[in-house]
């Protein structure tokens, strides 16, 4: 065998075992036999306890919880890092099979929105949707959908002959064409086999082309019209029957120009349909017969709503190639300045973006595997997740590079161990082993440090993320309570995944760096030098570029930490922030808020179009108050009925009412059918066999009952007969009743146990949501009156979104104080000891979050539920690098210095200019180039014609950018004038006030070296893996 150069002994730091590089002297040719190895490794061992305590003189005061906490965290990490450097590959592997398992289950879960989801808990609206389904007997929303009938022309009119008879040829074909498959019975069913109620809802539009047509051909005919048929709105009469078309035609514009009707022009025809949930349906079969009417008039929100989310997605895509450039450009950057570049680093950056969404795609999945809802809202969490994940990534990577350079300025390098000889194949096996072992032992030293060192930052933000989106969970809706849990999830997995799935690439990369090194000084037939002497380097690069971009670097750093650390500079600083937190301030406080389905769509989705005639042809003319009065009682008792007519009559009253012709009231119309009796008009009972089966109704004998008395008799033993009548036949889908014989089996008792009124409203005002919103509150304060006697309740069908209006800023102001508090909290529980740091730092992060709002309301933008969401979400972003930058200020005050590689305690604390800049060199540019990142993948957004897309971009950019600029500038210069008056009461009054950190906490490059039980530990954990 041939012989070996030097093989270097192991000698321990306080950390870990580290192999001592040659320096540049001549080399003893002498060949170390493993023995002679071995015993070096083990003899050294003790070296580390020794070390340890030597370089630490004072221990952490016991009664400091806040330090035992942090110390028990650090030694966490000192164990996990071990953990990591021993099974790299088997943490990769493990984390993408549970990656690719757990995004097929998201990909392949359907989604399902809840229409009711961004309703607050315990809105009155929730109570007023369950009682309208009780009433119906509903397990569930049934068939509710309508048809808009517009003419093809631009101003065109549908009182044309041929127009009116397409809109009844479309009712019928969806009467009768159309099937719903019915489950119980096993048979598909047509619409008119499944309707109970509300059957015969579109006949006006029937009976209304049936008097048009007559009355037209009469025209034709020369002869005169029909006088028992004129078609006026809102009140026509076909045939001597009296019909309200109020609820079918729309856009009405009135004229003279026809002596058979008062109507000019009618823009569009409304066919409404409603059926109960019967049949065992699910709400696919619903969904998918609602789609299976009319592409216009499928279940078209979620479809169109699912398009955008598609439509975002592919555009957050090409932001996410945007930031993995980004992260290439920028790391490979950071590398080259210091001198650190190898191929090698571009997996590292690459895993820094795709760590959180892999974080996000397992979270999401393991919800979906435990049956929780996939929803479109919880596309938004990967936003959340990538901003947190990339920054935590940034951070690890510079502290790598700069643990990278002080090991190599330190000369503590592995040493390449090269033969110019033939060796032989066992001799090359212990070689490779002994390299191995060299480079597990430096990595684990450095890996520590890293984890040591942002460890304990990033998990504040974890956690502070987490608190609070727990409280959030409790405090909004179903769906902000799904993105909450969804965010919890996320952000659980990516605390793990950047602790095991990242550290573990920047293993294995950082091995194949040191096998290069190595590589490239056997191939050069050198021992090892492969960072020269520090001085040297400068000497040879005095005029290079790099140290020119140093100089350079090194000056704008010096500026920064001069301009932060002078008290007129800091004052001004807080000036400026002042002046600008009170113009957002008054901003957000006259934020509008507006709901609007419209922002939910693609530009080109039909779904548009449909809701601009809703709101601009249908609310303005016909907006229905649903009354349902739960506890009618016995309506026979004449005062009894009397209240319950100051109840609609006071409905009827409001602003914006129609008259009460207008109005569906079954008491109204049954005391004039019992009117009628008592005259001697209609007393026969109807043989039902003479009932034509398809009879139409009529809505008119309300408009009899204004001109009559009140009847003293209201009998339901008659009601039986009323309904009869086919212009009754409504009746039945506005009332419930029973009957039976208490008294005998011969005499059949009725009772009315509920009934629904409508009341209409009309007026321009009516096209604002809180014009909308103000009224539904009118009509609350009318029904409240009657609660107790009638057990009444009132709805809208916007009822839902209404009371969002006064929902979503309470959603956005709790959610920010559980962020607040959340985060003193968790700063105490890391920074107890800097009481003010924990101060500021969340004073700071409320800033942030109110001169967001601000600044979006000064931009033209209007509060709804996607900006809600956005904000919710922002707040997250809003303590990120906050939290980063106040952890490293907190440990820079007693942080151990760093002399040739040996830990020397520091006897006084930092200045704060000395703080600031350790501070801003450890977070500065992961700050920076976590935020530039991040804006470039918002920026993709902004090109995407789509509004949730905007929204989300602008948040995430103003967000992002104002928690950067609070981090570097507010937080020192806010550090500076606290210190300024400590050491002006300190004059005053000669005490030793501390507002900035109450103890001497000692540490030892923030990673409690000094803790005794956690050393012992450790120190028996290396010896081990050493011996091995």
């Amino acid at each position: 065998m041939g012989s070996l150069k030097e093989i270097p002994n192991i000698s321990m730091n306080n950390k870990s075992a580290v192999i001592l590089c040659q320096s540049q002297q001549p080399s003893t040719k002498r060949i170390s036999t493993t023995s002679e190895k071995q015993n070096n490794q083990i003899k050294n061992v003790p070296n580390i306890s020794s070390s340890s305590s030597s370089s630490s003189s004072s221990l952490i005061s016991p009664n400091n919880w806040s330090d035992r906490f942090h110390a028990f965290v650090v030694s966490f990490y000192r164990i996990w890092a071990k953990f990591v450097i021993a099974h790299p590959i088997k943490i990769i592997i493990f984390c993408l099979l549970l990656t690719i398992i757990c995004s097929i289950k998201m990909i392949k879960t359907k989604r399902v929105n809840d229409l009711r989801g961004y309703t607050p808990y315990g809105a009155r609206a929730l109570h007023e949707f369950d009682v309208r389904d009780e009433f119906f007997g509903q397990s569930g929303i049934g068939i509710r959908f309508f048809i808009l009938i517009l003419p093809k022309e631009e101003n065109a009119t549908m009182l044309d002959e041929k127009l009116l008879d397409e809109a009844v040829e479309v009712d019928n074909i969806i009467q009768k064409n159309l099937t719903i498959y019915n489950r119980i019975t096993n048979k598909d069913e047509s619409y008119n086999q499944v309707c109970r109620r509300f059957c015969t809802i579109n006949d006006p539009v029937s009976l209304f082309t049936i008097g048009w047509k007559e009355q037209q051909e009469r025209l034709r005919n020369n002869e005169s019209l029909n006088e028992n048929t004129r078609l006026d709105y809102p009140f026509s009469k076909v045939m001597g029957m009296n019909v309200n078309i109020q609820l079918s035609f729309f856009g009405v514009e009135f004229g003279n120009s026809r002596n058979y009707t008062n109507m000019e022009k009618a823009g569009m025809i409304v066919l409404l349909y409603r059926a109960e949930r019967i049949g065992g349906w699910t709400n696919e079969d619903i969904s998918n017969y609602e789609m299976n009417v009319s592409n216009y008039f499928k279940n078209y929100a979620q479809v169109e709503f699912d398009r955008s989310g598609k439509i975002l997605v592919t555009f957050v895509s090409v932001g996410l190639i945007i930031m993995c450039l980004c992260s290439l450009l920028s790391n490979s950057l950071s590398a080259t300045f210091m001198r650190q570049f190898s191929f090698y680093k571009f997996p590292v950056a690459l895993f820094a973006c795709l760590c959180p969404l892999m974080a996000s795609g397992t979270a999401l999945g393991l919800l979906f595997f435990a049956g929780v809802r996939n929803a479109s809202i919880l596309g938004l969490t990967p936003f959340l997740i990538l901003a947190i994940g990339i920054d935590d990534a940034f951070l690890m990577i510079h502290s790598w590079q700069l643990a990278t350079s002080k090991r190599r300025k330190n000369k503590i390098l592995p040493a390449a161990i090269i033969s110019g000889e033939v060796m032989t194949m066992e001799a090359e096996k212990r070689l490779k082993e002994q390299q191995r072992k060299q480079i597990d032992s430096s990595l684990a030293k450095q890996l520590t440090e890293v984890l040591e060192e942002t460890g304990p930052a990033i998990m504040i933000s974890a956690l502070t993320n987490i608190s609070s989106d727990i409280i959030g969970s409790f405090t909004g809706s179903p769906e902000i309570t799904l993105l909450c849990v969804g965010n919890i999830a996320s952000i659980t997995v990516d605390f793990f995944y950047q602790i095991t799935l990242f550290t573990s690439v920047l293993i294995i990369c950082a091995r194949f760096e040191f096998m290069q090194e190595i590589k490239n000084a056997q191939e050069n037939n050198k021992n090892v030098i492969i960072v020269e002497d520090v001085t040297t380097i400068q000497n040879e690069n005095k005029k290079s570029f790099r140290n020119e971009i140093e100089i350079i670097f090194n000056k704008i750093a010096t500026i920064y930490v001069k301009i932060v650390s002078n008290i007129w500079a800091s004052i001004f600083i807080c000036i400026v922030w002042s002046t600008v937190l009170l113009i957002c301030v008054r901003a957000m406080l006259q934020f509008d808020i507006n709901l609007t389905t419209k922002k939910l769509f693609p530009p080109d989705s039909p779904l548009l179009e449909i809701e601009n005639y809703r709101e601009e042809k249908v609310l303005p003319f016909y907006t229905q108050a649903q009354i349902f009065i739960e506890n009618p009682g016995d309506l026979t008792n004449k005062k009894r009925r009397k209240h319950l007519d100051n109840l609609i009559d006071e409905m009827e009253h409001l602003p914006n009412a129609y008259p009460a012709e207008s109005s569906f009231y079954f008491v109204r119309a049954f005391e004039a059918f019992e009117n009628s009796l008592d005259e001697g008009n209609g007393g026969e009972i109807i043989d039902e066999s003479l009932i034509d089966e398809n009879s139409t109704i009529s809505t008119t004998i309300s408009s009899l009952t204004t001109k009559m008395k009140q009847s003293e008799h209201f009998d339901l033993s008659d009601l039986e007969n009323f309904l009869l009548w086919p212009e009754n036949t409504h009746w039945k889908g506005l009332i419930n009743y029973h009957t039976d014989n208490l008294k005998n089996e011969s005499e059949l008792t009725t009772h009315l146990d509920s009934l629904m009124v409508t009341v209409a409203y009309h007026g321009e005002e009516l096209k604002d949501w809180h014009f909308r919103a103000l009224m539904l509150n009118q009509w609350r304060s009318v029904v409240d009156k009657y609660d107790k006697e009638f057990n009444v309740t009132v709805l809208h069908d916007d009822g839902l979104y209404l009371d969002l209006l006064e929902n979503m800023p309470t959603d956005i102001w709790q959610s920010a104080v559980a962020t607040l508090i959340c985060m003193a909290i968790i700063c105490a529980i890391f920074m107890g000891s800097n009481f003010f740091v924990v101060c500021v730092t969340t004073g700071v992060i409320a800033s942030i979050c109110a001169e967001t709002l601000g600044i979006l309301s000064l931009t033209g933008m209007s509060m709804d539920p996607v900006l809600m969401s956005a904000v919710i979400i922002s707040i997250g972003f809003s303590v990120d690098i906050p939290a980063h930058v106040s952890y490293h200020f907190h440990t820079a005050k007693w942080e151990d210095e760093e002399i040739n590689g040996n830990h020397k305690s520091r006897k006084t604390p930092r200045s704060i200019p000395e703080r600031v800049q350790r501070a801003f060199s450890s977070v500065g540019f992961p700050a920076l180039q976590a935020s530039a990142c991040t804006n470039a993948c918002a920026l993709a957004l902004l090109f995407l014609p789509l509004y949730i897309a905007q929204v989300f971009a602008r948040v995430i950019l103003i967000c992002i950018t104002l928690g950067t600029i609070h981090s570097l500038l507010l937080l020192p210069a806010l550090f500076t004038i606290v210190a300024s008056i400590e050491n002006i009461v300190d004059k005053c009054f000669g005490e030793n006030v501390k507002l900035i950190g109450k103890k001497p906490l000692k540490k030892q490059n923030s990673s409690f070296r000094n803790i005794e039980s956690s050393n012992n530990t450790l120190e028996k954990v290396l010896f081990l893996l050493d011996k091995e």
